[in-house]
């Protein structure tokens, strides 16, 4: 029924009585969640397994894509179980931890909060950035979070089968495609695209940057950074950041936050179908009309075997 696309409930197939089969993951939200049906039945010459809470969970095109546990069951209807399901960046989302680093790179850093863990690797850069930071009573995914945005941010931290996943945002772009019929070639999704929603505000936007620090109740002014000409088109929108300078610049953090705050705020959603044997997720760049976007978010359906998708969006520039 659904081609490439299978679904597994501890190592055994469900696809043929699942339904309402969808999958969402965002830029901002480490776990990618799940949610689907099966159906019950009171013929004894049927057997279909029901998944429990705990159960593995996994999703397989032409290869695995997804895998995870379920979290809740609703069993109250006659006639059809539902599941909630999300990936392993669940347990990073739930578990909390204190680690104090002196001067550790910070590859190695997040390399032992896995191993403490058991939480496997499937890809991590070269992160060189030396971490001296306690973090007391922290929630594990919000560390390493912290310490991606130490070493200058612009990093994206996912999950897949095979463990975390961490790498610059522009480093992947997806190229969805599917046929129109069985017997056509394929075809670049966004070509195709509907439901297309569009606008722009500046409810977000800062074009004033102040930092200042605060010892013993006293406030220090310590650099400002502005767009003049933003100023003068839409007012003063102004943000006071307080740091502390032995630990931070203040004209970079000045300079940072004014580079990604001044500016007119976009948003963009489309939905696509693909093929199912693809998957476009969040964090990936994807090209439509000969303009970048970046993928703040994927909303996936299975239904009558077609692959929808609708995707969040955020003009990007490199």
């Amino acid at each position: 029924m659904y081609g490439n696309f299978q679904l597994y409930a501890d190592s055994i197939e469900i696809t043929d009585y699942a339904g309402n089969v969808s999958w969402q993951n965002t830029i901002d939200e480490l776990a990618t969640s799940l949610s689907f049906e099966t159906a019950k039945t009171d013929t004894k010459y049927l057997n279909f397994y029901s998944p429990l809470e705990g159960s593995i969970i996994s999703i397989i095109t032409n290869t695995e894509i997804f895998r995870g546990i379920v979290l809740s069951v609703d069993d109250g209807s006659e006639k059809v179980n539902k599941y909630t399901v999300c990936d392993f960046g669940w347990f990073l989302n739930k578990s909390s931890e204190t680690y104090q680093f002196n001067n550790m790179p910070a590859k190695e850093a997040i390399t032992k909060i896995c191993e403490d863990y058991g939480i496997p690797i499937d890809t991590i850069p070269e992160l060189n950035t030396e971490i001296t930071q306690l973090y007391l009573d922290k929630v594990l995914s919000d560390i390493i979070k912290d310490i991606l945005s130490l070493c200058g941010g612009g990093y994206n931290l996912d999950v897949t089968p095979n463990g975390i996943r961490i790498y610059k945002y522009g480093d992947i772009y997806a190229y969805p495609e599917f046929r129109v019929s069985p017997n056509t070639r394929l075809v670049y999704s966004p070509n195709f695209r509907g439901n297309v929603s569009h606008s722009r505000s500046i409810e977000e936007m800062k074009n004033s940057i102040k930092v200042v620090s605060e010892k013993d109740g006293v406030y220090s002014h310590l650099a400002i950074s502005k767009d003049d000409v933003n100023i003068s088109k839409f007012g003063l929108l102004q943000k006071v950041v307080k740091i502390d300078p032995e630990k931070e610049s203040a004209d970079t953090v000045a300079n940072t936050q004014l580079s990604e705050l001044n500016k007119v705020s976009e948003s963009f959603s489309t939905e696509i179908i693909e093929a199912t044997d693809s998957y476009t997720r969040a964090g990936s760049i994807i090209n439509i009309a000969d303009i970048d976007y970046l993928i703040e978010g994927s909303t996936h359906s299975i239904k009558n075997g077609i692959h929808y998708v609708k995707l969040d969006l955020r003009r990007w520039a490199s």
